[in-house]
């Protein structure tokens, strides 16, 4: 099993996008498509998706798009500044809001209230608040959300890693959401695979980067 750290995971998606011009939103759609892939969906009927503005957040968004296609039922909470995102969030956070109305911008306490009234109702939760370009520590509304889906008992699963976990050291920034899957994209992250308890309930899916982008940077990383 390959396992890189947060730099090599970076460069292998720039190089694939940049350099071998594979479309970053096919990447967020293949993505999308495996976590749906690690559901059963004859349990799982109803969603609340909760997403950051990055690219984990697109992930999550076009995961939203796919179940509300399929005619689950689906809420939408955004952490951050729209205005801010990239175009592969944008244009999911587009279609998601001719899907659905249950789109809940979090940002006041009178938000976060309504979210964790909401949240108690859903079988499922799937979090992609951040992804592995966390290097901050996490505070704020981030904190606080965290803390709530913690504390909301419900089956979670998380986008690639548990947002607030370091993808190279596994140490937390923070709070960490208690996943209880998590579904990490093409290759296994250091910081999952030296922690057992992140490593016992991960699965690695490929979402078609090419094994090109990885040897060069991993033959650039170890000569």
């Amino acid at each position: 099993m390959i396992v890189v750290d947060k730099d090599q995971m970076q460069k292998i998606d720039q190089y694939a996008i940049n350099e071998l011009k594979i479309p970053s939103i096919c990447l967020v759609e293949r993505a999308a498509l495996s976590v749906i892939k690690n559901i059963d969906l004859n349990v799982r009927k109803t969603f609340a998706l909760v997403v950051g503005i990055g690219n984990n957040g697109a992930d999550g968004l076009a995961l939203a798009r796919n179940l509300l296609a399929r005619d689950y039922y689906v809420e939408v909470y955004i952490i951050g500044n729209i205005e801010k995102a990239k175009e592969d969030f944008i244009l999911n956070y587009q279609a998601v809001k001719n899907l659905t109305d249950k789109i809940y911008l979090i940002d006041t306490i009178l938000d976060l209230e309504v979210m964790e009234k909401n949240i108690s109702k859903v079988s499922t939760i799937i979090e992609g608040i951040f992804g592995t370009g966390l290097d901050r520590t996490i505070t704020g509304t981030y904190a606080y959300v965290i803390a709530m889906l913690n504390r909301s008992m419900k089956y979670i699963i998380s986008i690639d890693i548990p947002s607030g976990v370091d993808s190279t050291t596994g140490e937390a920034w923070g709070e960490v959401v208690d996943s209880d899957l998590i579904v990490s994209m093409q290759l296994m992250k250091k910081g999952v695979y030296d922690r057992s308890i992140y490593k016992n309930k991960c699965v690695v899916e490929d979402i078609g980067i090419p094994q090109k982008a990885i040897d060069h940077v991993l033959n650039e990383t170890y000569p």
